[in-house]
């Protein structure tokens, strides 16, 4: 996992042909290296619960130095929704005094991904 591209391919491995919602949480150190991958959240067809201070607290419990979030959308659409942007901007401005940094949020659909950091919503 010390490469983008072995994130994203990860990621579209596991949770591509989901038929639900996960919402993932990969935790790295300071240099980026990966500590863990949880499953946070599983959800419905079109929704998974997302609990910022519940992702925050596991992070400060492995003890991260950032983190990627990624969920997939089970209709293949890798669009960010609203709610996928405030979400994520709450978890963004949770980590920031922490000093946690979120490296960037990746939305799965079946054929494309979705980064916000890309996208220049981190």
């Amino acid at each position: 996992m010390n490469n983008w591209q072995r994130i994203v391919d990860y990621c579209r491995m596991a949770m591509a042909h989901e038929t639900t919602e996960h919402f993932r949480l990969l935790f790295l150190d300071r240099k980026n290296r990966l500590l863990a991958e949880e499953v946070q959240q599983r959800g419905t067809i079109d929704h998974t619960p997302v609990y910022p201070c519940e992702n925050v607290k596991r992070a400060l419990e492995i003890g991260v130095g950032a983190l990627v979030l990624a969920h997939n959308h089970p209709s293949g659409d890798h669009t960010p929704s609203k709610e996928d942007v405030a979400m994520t901007r709450t978890i963004v401005e949770a980590c920031r005094p922490l000093g946690i940094i979120i490296h960037d949020h990746i939305i799965i659909g079946r054929e494309a991904i979705a980064s916000f950091k890309d996208l220049g919503l981190i």
